[in-house]
């Protein structure tokens, strides 16, 4: 991966069985580069958190809470709860990945023509309002990308 990410409080230690594992039970085939990150963090709260969404109305500056893994203690950090709870709500070609603050979802393509790209899923957008903008071309792009400022995470703060 060109730019490794620090992350924090990430779920236990994976394997790439626990990977081939989720990618058979939703039928999804996830980027060579979202496997390696999930297989180094499991998600967790990143040490850079701060990403920008050009076309987002109002503040397009946006912080991410924390990316989700697998086999979490805590449901809600899983990518299969995101996939289940979000069904419904976000595009069938998209996995949500990472959440910020509030509602909004980082989410990456997993089919179609947005396969491997990174967009940012605005919560709030009201029906018929446009509520997905493109962040990255790839994941390790994308978290190139990233910057931290003073109440980004820090190991031991």
């Amino acid at each position: 991966m060109a730019t490794l990410l620090q992350t924090f409080e990430g779920g236990p230690p994976l394997n790439e069985e626990d990977i081939r594992s989720f990618e058979r039970k939703h039928g999804l085939a996830l980027p060579p580069d979202y496997k390696e990150f999930l297989l180094a963090t499991n998600g967790g709260r990143p040490e850079r958190d701060l990403f920008t969404s050009k076309g987002l109305e109002g503040d397009s500056l946006g912080r991410i809470h924390i990316f989700f893994g697998l086999n979490d203690p805590i449901a809600s950090c899983n990518l299969d709860w995101n996939l289940s709870v979000f069904r419904e709500r976000l595009p069938a070609e998209l996995l949500a990945i990472a959440t910020t603050e509030g509602t909004d979802k980082i989410c990456l393509g997993v089919a179609g023509g947005r396969t491997g790209t990174i967009v940012y899923w605005d919560g709030h957008a009201r029906t018929g309002e446009r509520n997905l903008y493109f962040l990255a071309d790839a994941f390790s792009s994308f978290i190139s990308s990233l910057r931290a400022d003073e109440v980004s995470p820090r190991r031991g703060a």
